[in-house]
């Protein structure tokens, strides 16, 4: 331990000066880098004795913070590091005595509420992820950084925050979205997992009691089906990506094959992140960030690869400390490695009869039999250990399931019905977002 070196936290509240050295004012601060998915955070915890804070000191919530941990003569005389943590809005402000304390908590989202708040209905029409993104920022006045390919979204409804919304969407199509400094940022989690590793640590460096490996390798899923049927197109697009025991069936709006690829392994990518958790601790690390990649050596078997999921950064009295949690960096899924076509339901043009597109997708004399066996929409069938499949031509079914579900339209296709969870869901458009799957009709006895 360098002898020479010392701390100081510098917080900025409203755009002014607001307390300084550690061990004077400041107990400790606690800031939490996000990759994902959670904003950033900052706690501080302040000596209130003095009287200026229950006067014209004590925070508002609403307020600004923008705090930097500063580092001298780290390594060696000379050597300055600084942690710049970015732009906070203060939610959370408590008052205790004796000991006088005041604790201040803020998080990384606008401080315009409606942000995260305010429900809007939007049709997004010929447009892309990368140019919601950018509208929905200037909205907040927020600088957005995309950093990932950009998908076309044809048409798209929000029914919800921007917030929400945008993180879904985003999701949809593995991208991340991270709120930081009054920006809306987004990449790409598995683009990222291919960068190289910023740092590498060894278990000499790792603080003692720290370190914990988990693994869930039943979890991990080896490959996926997508099935999206356009009513207004009459098309059903289904494809598939792996194979083995353990698949992931996925039923989304598409609009493409390539579309529906992209969402496939975004799914399958986000499911199988975390499957493999690390965790550890050391002092004051300065160079890594959540959502870089870092080495581990020294511990055998579990040596690798990992992506920095979260770091916690904690300064107080007794020192500087970081905590890492982190994801193993496997082999992902590419849109690339996808097999998919675009299946055209069989029309009958030489029946006289007229079908809404919702329903050409069989015969007549299909229908009249359908009817007979009680296969009437909404009808409810109890099931057991019954294969769904993502398609009416699926070879192999995605899972089986036990319990009552509806039928979707009561229309045979190829030997299956399409099922449903909930009779609220029956006839309900987008068909690929209310249909659970294709089920064999041998399975389907009317429940009395």
């Amino acid at each position: 331990m360098i002898k020479t070196r010392s701390l100081a936290l510098d917080v900025r509240y409203n755009n002014n000066p607001f307390v300084g050295q550690v061990g004077m004012e400041i107990e400790s601060l606690t800031y939490t880098d996000n990759a994902a998915d959670n904003s950033d955070s900052i706690d501080i915890i302040l000596d209130a004795q003095d009287g200026k804070w229950l006067r014209g000191w004590m925070p508002d919530k609403g307020a600004t913070l923008r705090p930097r941990i500063r580092g001298f003569d780290w390594e060696r005389p000379g050597q300055n590091r600084c942690i710049e943590c970015g732009l906070f809005v203060l939610d959370d402000v408590s008052f205790s005595d004796a000991p006088t304390t005041l604790q201040v908590g803020g998080v990384s989202k606008p401080s315009d509420s409606n942000f995260s708040e305010l429900e809007r209905e939007v049709i997004w029409k010929n447009t892309s992820i990368k140019r919601i993104g950018a509208t929905i920022a200037a909205r907040y006045g927020l600088a957005f950084t995309y950093d990932a390919d950009d998908y076309d979204i044809e048409c798209d409804e929000q029914d919800g925050t921007d917030s929400s919304y945008y993180n879904t969407l985003c999701k949809n199509y593995g991208l991340i979205l991270k709120v930081y400094a009054r920006r809306l940022w987004v990449y790409d989690r598995e683009r990222y997992k291919e960068k190289r590793a910023v740092k590498t640590f060894y278990r000499t460096q790792i603080r003692p009691g720290s370190f914990g490996y988990s693994t869930t390798l039943s979890g991990t899923y080896t490959g996926g089906y997508f099935n999206y049927t356009d009513a207004d197109k009459d098309i059903d697009i289904v494809c598939s990506v792996g194979g083995g025991t353990h698949t992931k069936s996925v039923n989304r709006r598409a609009t493409s094959v390539y579309d529906a690829s992209v969402q496939l392994c975004a799914e399958l990518n986000a499911a199988n992140h975390g499957t493999v958790k690390l965790r550890f601790g050391v002092d004051g690390e300065w160079l890594v960030s959540a959502g870089n990649c870092i080495n581990i050596r020294g511990f055998g078997n579990l040596d690798g690869k990992y992506f920095v999921d979260k770091v916690t950064h904690k300064v107080s009295k007794s020192g500087f400390t970081s905590d890492f949690e982190c994801s193993g960096v496997g082999e992902a899924f590419h849109y690339w490695d996808v097999g998919g076509k675009i299946e055209y339901h069989e029309q009958e043009n030489d029946s006289g009869e007229s079908y809404d597109s919702t329903y050409t997708t069989t015969s007549p004399a299909a229908n009249a039999a359908s009817s007979a066996v009680g296969a009437t929409a909404g009808a409810a069938v109890t099931l057991t250990n019954a294969p769904f499949y993502v398609a009416s031509t699926s070879a192999s079914p995605a899972c089986h399931k036990s319990g009552t579900y509806y039928f979707y339209d009561g229309i045979l296709i190829n030997g299956r019905y399409r099922m449903t969870n909930t009779a609220a869901r029956c006839g309900k458009l987008p068909v690929g977002k209310n249909v659970t799957g294709w089920v064999p009709a041998s399975y389907c006895t009317a429940a009395k």
